[in-house]
Formats: structure tokens, sequence, C-alpha cells
């Protein structure tokens, strides 16, 4: 976090909203300040369609009623808006009640969360990600899959290239076994009224739940099975964390389980998601769309530590069912052996 004085976006920020802070706190890639015991968010709407904000607003108008507290809800411009051109960017401002107090438990606050979000009822076009994991993840691995070949044709440029080149089969082949997970799943089992559909998050991680503590912010929310965040949160502690993970993961789903149960249909879909390696998409991706040198160093470095860890991560994704001390045999679960 840093406090940053950018006369372009206070400027900017006057012109459309009539609200001047002195100073802006940096989080991450929001802009934070506070009036009135209100904290505002400026937040960087990148490529989100009007009809994405709108759902948006839905979701917080409708998690504001339940009583949530550290919603941040939407505030519209002079103009009646709810994007402003800032600094040359789009971005949209949200507004919350200053939060102090929070659960101790990541889990349990989580699972607090996701049930005020079940209660939601209309419809969402736009965001709505239920069932549709297989068909996603396939026209990613698709698009990754024609990329990747057109640089084996090409020939690699350089370090990250070639390794890239020789990673991405064994990644195909983890992916293809992911959306077989799913398809096995939805074949197999039946969800439970437990499994209904919830507000989630793009990429739920105890960093993001830690450094926007004081408000749920909408612009990174979607909906979609609440196995979703739980994979997301376990995965990141995996990667921050691979030699000390195990015990802040058993924490974790003690909390949300005391508040909401998963059935088995949940945890196997939240095995399938950590099957699917969105670490090592987003990694390729980020390297490719890397504006600076540091940038794409750095995502050379995390692909790097990936390949390196690749039988730990398989020996972590094996042994996951037994962390959480879950009777695969009894509840007919489905294991990959090949992990074990």
């Amino acid at each position: 976090m840093m406090f940053i004085r950018n006369q372009n976006i206070i400027q900017d920020m006057f012109t459309h909203y009539q609200i001047q802070p002195a100073e802006l706190l940096q989080v991450q890639s929001y802009y934070m300040f506070w009036q009135r015991n209100r904290v505002y968010f400026l937040a960087p709407i990148g490529n989100l369609k009007e009809d994405d904000l709108q759902e948006m607003k839905s979701l917080s108008d409708f998690m504001s009623s339940t009583g949530d507290q550290s919603i941040a809800t939407f505030v519209q411009n002079v103009q009646g808006y709810y994007v402003s051109k800032i600094d040359g960017n789009n971005y949209s401002l949200f507004k919350s009640n200053r939060q102090n107090e929070r659960s101790n438990n990541n889990g349990e606050e989580l699972a607090i969360f996701h049930l005020r979000g079940k209660k939601y009822s209309d419809e969402l076009k736009r965001l709505n990600r239920i069932g549709k994991w297989k068909n996603l993840w396939e026209k990613r691995l698709e698009q990754l899959e024609r990329f990747w070949q057109s640089k084996v044709n090409s020939h690699p440029e350089n370090f990250f290239e070639q390794i890239f080149i020789e990673s991405f089969p064994y990644y195909l082949g983890m992916t293809e076994n992911a959306i077989q997970y799913v398809v096995d799943t939805e074949l197999d089992d039946t969800p439970q009224v437990v499994d209904a559909a919830t507000i989630c998050h793009q990429k739920m991680t105890e960093r993001r739940q830690k450094e926007i503590h004081f408000a749920k912010v909408p612009i990174e929310w979607i909906y979609d099975h609440p196995s979703r965040d739980l994979a997301e949160w376990v995965r990141d502690e995996y990667l921050e964390n691979p030699d000390n993970y195990q015990k802040k993961i058993l924490s974790f789903f003690y909390g949300y389980e005391k508040k909401s149960p998963l059935s088995t249909f949940a945890w196997r879909l939240l095995f399938a998601r950590l099957l699917f390696p969105v670490h090592y998409f987003e990694t390729i991706e980020g390297y490719y769309l890397a504006r600076s040198d540091a940038d794409r160093k750095r995502y050379e470095r995390k692909l790097v530590n990936y390949l390196e860890n690749t039988n730990e991560f398989e020996a972590f994704l094996g042994g996951f069912y037994d962390l959480i001390g879950l009777p695969t045999a009894k509840l007919g679960i489905r294991e990959i052996k090949w992990l074990k």
C-alpha cells in the first residue's frame, strides 16, 4: 500500500464526481480514500461492458440489502453514469461504510458471504458461470494450443518461449483431466440444496481478502458454484506456501463448513478446479500481455518455479482428499491414480 498525490486523478475525480480527495491510497489496481467515515474505491474496469456493470450493481445492491455493511456500492457520476474516464482510463467509483471488525477465519467469512449470495434470485446473463466450466476451459485450451502451435512453427525466440513450448503438452494433459473430472462429476453425482449458485469472485485469494479488507468491491464478482472460490483460495495458499499450507487449509475448511457444509458434488467440483492449471494459463497469457521487460522477467520466474515444482504440485493434488479427511471410497469419489 502507498499514498499518492496524482493531480490528474484528483482533478478528474472532481470533474466527474464533485469529490476532491487530498490524497489517494493505492492498493493493487485500486485507489482508495476516506470522506465522512465512508471509504471510496476507484476501480479500473478494463473491458467490462455496461451490461456487466449493471449486473454487478444489481448484485451489490442486493448484498447491501441483506445487511452486509461491508459491501461497496456503485457511485454515479454527475452525468448519471457508472463509468468515468480518469487519467485516460475507464474507472468506476464505489463507496462503503468503514469496516474494522472482521471474522478471524477466512473460511467462515466466505461461507457467510456465499450464504447471502445464494438468496439472489434475478436472472444474470453476463456474469453467470454456473455449469459452464467445461466449455470455458475447452475454449481457453484451444486458444492456447493454437498459439503454442504457432510458436512451435516459428521456433522459440527466447528462453521463455522454449520452456513454454516444452511444457505445454504436460499442461494440456492436465487440463483434459480437469475437463473430464467435471464431466464425470456432473454424470455421477447430483447437486444438493447447498450447491446452489452464489456470488463468487473471479479469483479468490487470501491476499485479496486481506488487502481489500475495508470492503467487498463488486467489480470482480461473478455468479458461480461456491467451490470456485474455495478452490482458488486453496490453490493460492498452496502456491504461496508450498511447505506450510496444511494447517491453514484445514482451518479454512473447518470455518467454512461450520457455516455451510459441502456436498460430495461440491468437493468433486472443487478438486476439478484445482486440477485445471489456471496458474499456468495466466502466466503464459501474462507474459505475452506484459508491457515491460521487468514484468516479462517476473512471469518467466513464475513459470520456471511452476515447472521445477510439478512433482510437488502433483503430490499436493494426489493427497488433497487425504489432507481434508474425505473418505473417497465410502463416498464413491473417484481419485486420479497417476497423481498418487
